[in-house]
């Protein structure tokens, strides 16, 4: 038996957007929505995918967050912005924050914009690409609900603190998308609904012993990636993040998967330094050199940052996005409970 069913990316990106207009969001916010938990699976980063449906519906529900995403300009200079996010669901408060980064960038050559008090903000690549498709260089951080330990420790300080960078290049992006700690925390949902473990050495249970069971990761403690290097990362997310805009700090972010601490962006302009067609010239050659490297042993092929998602996106799109049964058994229950019809699928 299939332990997944296949899903047009059409269809799901409609079915998104009525989940979201049932429960009084905006028409253009909920189309964000669609669009960024949509690209979110079709790149193959499938727990920032619409498997978040529910549960930011439920965020809603239980006041976490708004249905309607205002903002509210607090602060502003010629090249940043303090933006307050007054409580709205993330992803529409996030797109705008990073519009006025993009807007500012092209005119004056970089920009940042701080954001606090909004909900969770989804796949931090979404923001960055959109930047990057506008010839710029994009950097995004976002503090959330505490998860991980610092290095040497064994309480929860963090939230999973992830960072985005991405290059625009003469093709693709090169697009850095990772969490400081070892594994985000919504894989581990997945990987419980699954049925499957993690690896050893990433995560602790409540009382601090090491497990691979992600029942208990997700209830326990995460640890940074790479030991102290990632402890240090997360550090500059968080203060970036949370304190830099005045947001919430991780340990004081309710623990939900709708909820967000800080998001932070900035946008630098390459024509500020050199002529555009130069620094196309060298991300070209700098991206030749690194895919010529020869494979080390195991390996068959040297990767830019970016193109495992580019594949998926590209056979997707063309084959479906493959949802698990577990995720879909939940999805068909919310459409039942909100009315609305489900994608149709395939094997």
């Amino acid at each position: 038996m299939a332990r997944y069913i296949k899903v047009a990316w059409q269809d799901l990106y409609r079915f998104t957007i009525e989940c979201f207009v049932k429960v009084g969001v905006p028409i253009s916010d909920a189309e964000l929505i669609a669009d960024h938990l949509v690209l979110a699976n079709l790149r193959g980063v499938d727990s920032h995918g619409v498997i978040r449906i529910p549960y930011y519906i439920e965020g809603i529900r239980m006041g976490y967050v708004k249905a309607k995403s205002e903002i509210k300009i607090v602060r502003e200079g010629g090249g940043t912005a303090l933006i307050d996010g007054c409580g709205g669901l993330g992803i529409p408060v996030a797109v705008r924050a990073t519009d006025i980064a993009i807007d500012k960038a092209k005119a004056i050559g970089i920009a940042a914009v701080a954001v606090k008090n909004l909900g969770h903000v989804g796949m931090l690549a979404y923001y960055t690409l959109r930047i990057a498709k506008n010839n710029l260089i994009g950097l995004a951080t976002v503090n959330g609900p505490p998860f991980v330990a610092p290095w040497g420790g064994a309480q929860k300080i963090f939230g999973t603190n992830p960072l985005s960078i991405a290059f625009p290049s003469h093709d693709k992006p090169i697009v850095i998308d990772m969490a400081t700690s070892a594994i985000a925390s919504f894989k581990l949902k997945l990987a419980a609904m699954k049925g499957e473990k993690i690896p050893e050495g990433i995560a602790l249970t409540k009382d601090g012993k090491p497990t691979t069971n992600p029942e208990e990761a997700y209830e326990g403690i995460l640890l940074p990636f790479g030991g102290y290097k990632g402890y240090a990362i997360s550090l500059v997310v968080e203060i970036l993040s949370a304190i830099v805009s005045g947001g919430a700090l991780s340990k004081y972010v309710p623990r939900h998967p709708s909820t967000q601490g800080g998001f932070f962006v900035l946008a630098i302009n390459p024509m500020a330094f050199r002529d555009y067609s130069g620094y196309l010239a060298d991300i070209k050659d700098l991206i030749h050199t690194i895919k010529t490297c020869p494979p080390a042993q195991g390996f068959t092929e040297v990767l830019i940052p970016g193109e495992p998602e580019d594949r998926n996106y590209s056979t997707r799109i063309r084959d479906g996005i493959p949802i698990d049964l577990e995720t879909w058994r939940i999805l068909t229950e919310l459409a039942k409970e909100l009315g609305v019809e489900p994608p149709p699928t395939s094997q």
